[in-house]
């Protein structure tokens, strides 16, 4: 079977779809990912098809994650960067998907599903942070995560509101011109397909984000994607002599963020790291190292891979992604998010209620002070240890990656029974 995995955006939307797809792989399945550029390397290395997307990951990072932007204005400023590109998108998109016998895509509104409904193929779709109606957690981009349950239940119909009434803007035209009903704003997710439920699988452990009893049947939560593979991955002589220099440090990265003053961020972290007395690892992919030394409590990196680095530092600080909160949770690693924007509040929030790290500090209100005395506390108090390793202990027992292709198998022949008994009805009548 030949399927297409629709990934728009950076590595932590690209990531889990080549763990996807490496699974459904050696299920026999043709796997296509359509991404940008710059991860056609690593796909062709994994022995997975490359679909391209036109577009910069970089810069559309930088729109999405501007200072201050969550809640209504994050989706707003998500729907803007997609209205922007959805022409030229629309096509790279028909093209990625034109032989597929499936889709497989991220959130990025119903734009998938038309390309489904086009086609008339199954569409399977994949969340990484909550985006269904709930009573227990607010929608992902909420600019505030503890007001309660009524607030839960309303900001996804704000959210939906929003992104329905931008959508149609984009997608009208689109639809009228490939002879297409136009789709109807609504005030929760519209997973209707050519006829057809379109089933969720949520890439997230219900140990870390427990599943609301209001999901209907055809929403999954697999558990988190997680490589098994062996790690490829050889420490310079310099990185090994920092590590075995003094006691475990603490790793401190922001992905793939790279909006505002990134610079300015770094220097609030050098003085933090040296007033707290931390040792620290800094990934500098976010901010200009080029005039940067290490020392004998700072040692810089561009990127490490995370399964390589967590076992070997203390506590961990990053943006709050799913995949590096997920990776932190899973060696048992004391967790301190700074959140960006985004689902980012959400993972930090879900974080520190947990018990694994402290209350989670927005970029917006990261001081130096601030940020020593997070990590102090991160790295000075035994419980958040013992929570962290405990999860890690309990989540071993997941295998998301398996039961995701699973999932995926079996909703696509459940989708593909039903298209046939249709077409059976419609003939015998």
């Amino acid at each position: 079977m030949k399927i297409t995995m629709i990934a728009l955006g950076s590595t932590g939307d690209v990531r889990p779809y080549i763990l996807l797809g490496r699974e459904l792989k050696s299920r026999g399945h043709q796997i296509t990912i359509a991404c940008f550029d710059s991860f056609r390397e690593t796909l062709e290395k994994e022995g997975l098809g490359y679909a391209p997307i036109t577009g910069n990951v970089v810069e559309m990072m930088a729109n999405i994650m501007k200072p201050g932007t969550s809640g209504v204005k994050y989706l707003s400023q998500v729907e803007k960067t997609i209205r922007e590109i959805a022409p030229v998108l629309l096509k790279d998109l028909m093209r990625a998907c034109e032989d597929a016998d499936a889709l497989i895509c991220t959130f990025f509104g119903s734009m998938y599903y038309s390309i489904a409904e086009k086609y008339q193929i199954p569409c399977i779709q994949t969340h990484y942070f909550p985006m269904d109606p709930n009573s227990s957690m607010p929608i992902s981009s909420a600019p505030f995560q503890r007001l309660g349950k009524a607030w839960n239940k309303a900001s996804y119909k704000i959210g939906y509101l929003l992104i329905g009434i931008l959508e149609k803007w984009y997608l009208t035209d689109w639809r009228k011109e490939n002879g297409m009903p136009l789709r109807k704003v609504h005030t929760h997710p519209d997973y209707v397909c050519g006829g057809h439920t379109v089933p969720v699988i949520y890439a997230t452990s219900p140990q870390v984000m427990p599943r609301p009893a209001e999901w209907n049947d055809h929403i999954h939560m697999s558990g988190f994607w997680y490589d098994d593979m062996p790690i490829d991955y050889t420490p310079s002589p310099e990185l090994e002599a920092f590590l075995a220099a003094g006691e475990k440090p603490v790793y401190i990265g922001f992905g793939s963020m790279v909006s505002g003053n990134m610079n300015k961020t770094m220097t609030k972290v050098l003085r933090a790291v040296k007033a707290a007395k931390v040792r620290a690892i800094i990934a500098t992919g976010w901010a200009d190292n080029s005039h940067m030394k290490g020392n004998d409590n700072v040692f810089f990196v561009e990127y490490l891979p995370h399964d390589w680095l967590f076992p070997r530092v203390s506590a961990v600080v990053h943006h709050g992604g799913a995949g590096t909160t997920a990776a932190g949770l899973r060696y048992g690693r004391p967790t301190l998010v700074i959140p960006f924007g985004g689902d980012q509040p959400f993972w930090g929030n879900q974080v520190h209620k947990l018990g694994c790290g402290p209350r989670p500090i927005s970029r917006d209100a990261l001081t130096v002070v601030r940020l020593t005395r997070a990590l102090i506390d991160l790295t000075s108090r035994p419980r958040y240890r013992a929570a962290a390793r405990a999860l890690a202990d309990s989540m071993r027992q997941e295998c998301g990656v398996v039961r995701a292709a699973d999932i995926v198998e079996m909703e696509i022949a459940a989708w593909n029974q039903q298209t046939e008994a249709s077409q059976k009805e419609e003939g015998a009548s």
